[in-house]
């Protein structure tokens, strides 16, 4: 439909409302002339008489003006639906996000209220995650496959993706329930010298801290890694059959697994692990409503979250696997 007929039903509209050619072009704010012609130039283009004068200024709307009439009013109540619409999407009211998680991510019940809170306040934003490791997360956003994310804290973000901590938590042991320390309600670093451990693959290059370096350097010593992977449940997988004991967050204690008992970290201060929110340093309007979203909930989550950072890491910090070096 174009400008023209839009306008032509609108002045057709109005004057059908007021009856009376003042007073429409007066709420219309266009001269009584301009209306008359505009009106005699919709009732050529139908090629049907829409009103009849009843003195110089009243109107009285025909029959075939009324059956005109219910059609302008539907055509300029969908014009108005899709700009409305239109404007919804500008303002990223409209659309969908794409976001990873990690599994522990899930365990964190104030972290899904605060989407729950999102997905409440923009119903028209359709949400679908993923459950992806930390690289994978990285990798994604920075390509643009992915909006945003819930993963470790990085040190350092590479170009074309920032973040900012929403969540730190301490780390906890999973064990085999059969494993000696298990009779222990909490197990300190010291004691762990000469086990064996199950570990996350290395993440180094990421600049991610270690689980169980971390709490090898509290204990002052180098731990014995027999397995390695990038996925808890697997590891906990290794726990149940004995292979070795495994650095966990401390909300993968809700997770029941057979043969698997989790004991604290008995040491002052317990070593923490952060869960940061991240995304494309080039967001599309519904990614910065959940940017806006998160960093409310980050800065008053207790001290425990932090503000944005201002600056972000250098690409040369990530492996070319996840960022790979653009043709010049």
């Amino acid at each position: 439909m174009s400008e023209i007929e839009n306008r032509l039903f609108r002045y057709f509209v109005t004057l059908a409302e007021e009856r009376h050619f003042g007073r429409a072009a007066l709420r219309l704010g266009i001269s009584g002339p301009t209306l008359t012609h505009q009106i005699k130039k919709l009732e050529s283009e139908l090629g049907a008489r829409l009103l009849e004068r009843k003195g110089n200024r009243k109107v009285v709307v025909t029959d075939a003006g009324l059956r005109v009439l219910a059609g302008a009013r539907q055509a300029l109540r969908h014009v108005e639906e899709i700009a409305a619409v239109a404007r919804q999407a500008a303002r990223g009211e409209l659309g969908r996000l794409q976001l990873g998680f990690m599994i522990s991510v899930f365990g964190v019940e104030s972290m899904l209220s605060w989407i729950d809170a999102f997905q409440q306040a923009h119903p028209a934003i359709e949400i679908v995650t993923d459950r992806l490791g930390p690289v994978a997360q990285i990798g994604r956003i920075g390509r643009k496959e992915l909006d945003a994310g819930f993963t470790r804290a990085l040190h350092k973000y590479p170009s074309g993706v920032r973040g900012f901590k929403v969540y730190s938590q301490p780390l906890a042991l999973a064990l085999p329930s059969k494993h000696p320390l298990a009779r222990h309600g909490a197990i300190s670093p010291a004691m762990l010298a000469d086990e064996a451990f199950v570990s996350i693959a290395p993440e180094r290059d990421l600049g991610f801290s270690g689980y169980t370096e971390a709490v090898a350097r509290v204990g002052k010593f180098i731990p014995r890694v027999v397995k390695r992977h990038d996925d808890f449940i697997a590891l906990l997988s290794y726990v149940a059959l004995g292979h070795g004991i495994a650095v966990v967050p401390d909300l993968m204690k809700t997770v029941s697994f057979a043969r698997v008992v989790y004991r604290d970290i008995a040491a002052d201060p317990v070593p923490q692990t952060s869960i940061a929110f991240v995304y494309s340093s080039d967001p599309s309007p519904s990614a910065k409503l959940l940017i806006r979203h998160m960093q409310g909930h980050a800065l008053r989550n207790g001290g425990r979250g932090a503000p944005p950072p201002t600056g972000s890491g250098s690409e040369e910090d990530f492996p070319k696997s996840v960022f790979p070096r653009k043709a010049s």
